[in-house]
């Protein structure tokens, strides 16, 4: 549908928003993971990089854009709320169902000759249920319920910490010894209960983005709802005070690390807490170059905030289009790693040259997120 760009909205969290969704469309652009930058991977287990920034990244975004939404919705009676709440949560946990089953439905109609099931069989008996549009959706839903119950700032802090408690306290409670191993652990216990492990991703007995997950990234969004407060608040108090918020969790994770370990898949505390921590910093970076130079600024972060007008639209399409491009085959490989070969495969270092390809590929959709955001097309869910 088509809206109007509303003057109170903050410039700087839609070009956040835009710097996380094209971290996101980057990371899952790359020709070939095994020679691809380190930053650009995700780590397997415990540590973190630059791809593990880009979904906390758009998780933060999303509840910062929650205290917005929130303060707007504030008279409203819970039942009108809550049911507008739910209509979205259930849109976008269904558009990522969508997205999964996006593989084996371009399997069937291009590759009918490789298959030997129906569709249905496939996805009954191996679909993802769970997914990145799945846990935004979960977290959304807990998160504005939670945003709207908790009235101060100090409140959203002390509920995420308890969060972030209660996710890590599970872990040790369920194996004491080695709670974080990857074998065995109460994240991947409850993945094989729901979903199982026939519908986790990858046919692993492990989900990333599974439901235990859903209570530390939900602390995510809350001390992203907390920035958001901040920012709206918009004096130099409001904003020592996200200063101040976003160095302490640096040291909360640096202490938090010394018990549990800092993991993706897992959605740890100390995760949380650095991730938070840097996106902290980096709203409070943006707002002051928005608010000191507000032209410049504009001017440079263009493409960014363009991206961040429509992010599900263009994290769906790139998915769809990424599919599409791994799936049909050329004569030496796959077609995707073969666009690789044909443009910046061999300028500098095979590294570069991956990370240069996914800058090329995101530039190739900035034009039609830019047709988008002249033609003030938004498309909200």
């Amino acid at each position: 549908m088509r809206i109007k760009a509303k003057k109170e909205r903050l410039e700087s969290l839609d070009v956040f928003r835009g710097l996380a969704i094209v971290c996101m469309i980057m990371v899952d652009a790359v020709p070939d993971f095994e020679q691809a930058p380190p930053l650009m991977l995700h780590t397997q287990w415990q540590g973190i990089s630059f791809a593990d920034m880009a979904f906390p990244g758009f998780v933060f975004a999303m509840g910062a854009a929650a205290a917005i939404w929130l303060q707007k919705h504030e008279q409203e009676w819970w039942p009108e709320m809550l049911g507008k709440v739910m209509k979205r949560a259930g849109i976008l946990f269904l558009l990522g169902i969508l997205y999964n089953v996006m593989p084996m439905l371009f399997q069937h109609i291009l590759l009918p000759g490789s298959v030997t099931v129906s569709l249905w069989s496939d996805l009954w008996g191996q679909g993802r249920l769970f997914g990145v549009l799945q846990r935004l959706a979960m977290v959304y839903a807990l998160g504005i319920v939670l945003g709207r119950i908790l009235h101060t700032k100090i409140d959203l802090l002390m509920a995420s910490l308890f969060l972030l408690l209660v996710s890590s306290v599970g872990f040790h409670c369920f194996s004491p010894d080695a709670p974080f191993a990857q074998a065995d652990n109460i994240s991947s216990a409850v993945d094989q209960v729901v979903p199982g492990a026939a519908h986790c991703y990858m046919g692993a007995a492990f989900d990333p983005e599974g439901l235990y997950g859903t209570i530390a990234c939900t602390a995510s969004m809350l001390l992203g709802m907390l920035a958001g407060r901040l920012l709206l608040e918009g004096t130099s108090e409001s904003f020592l005070q996200l200063l101040s918020y976003g160095l302490v969790l640096a040291g909360g994770g640096v202490v938090w690390n010394q018990f549990d370990i800092i993991s993706k898949p897992l959605w740890t505390a100390p995760y949380v807490l650095f991730t938070s921590s840097a996106f902290m910093l980096l709203a409070l970076l943006l707002q002051g170059l928005f608010s000191l130079m507000p032209r410049v600024a504009s001017f440079f972060f263009h493409p960014f905030r363009v991206f961040g007008m429509n992010p599900i639209l263009l994290y769906m399409l790139t998915g769809a289009a990424l599919t599409l491009l791994w799936m049909l085959p050329s004569p030496e490989a796959a077609l995707f790693p073969q666009l690789w070969g044909l443009t910046t495969k061999g300028i500098g270092g095979i590294p570069f040259s991956i990370f240069l390809f996914t800058v090329l590929w995101c530039a190739c959709w900035w034009g039609l997120a830019e047709y988008l955001y002249r033609r003030r097309i938004f498309i909200k869910i």
